[in-house]
């Protein structure tokens, strides 16, 4: 489990540092998926709050 939630986790991160990057360069809209990423969000808050 442990190792999962590593996974989520540096998933996560590459989530907000490809939005940043994407932001730097000019870009308007985000080039990853908001809903998958709005879900690995929403799962990493249950996990840190329990």
């Amino acid at each position: 489990m442990n190792i999962a939630m590593r996974k989520l986790a540096m998933l996560e991160k590459e989530f907000i540092q490809r939005e940043e990057s994407a932001r730097l360069e000019g870009y308007t809209s985000s080039p990853i998926d908001r809903e998958f990423k709005e879900k690995i969000t929403k799962l990493m808050d249950q996990v840190r709050f329990i």
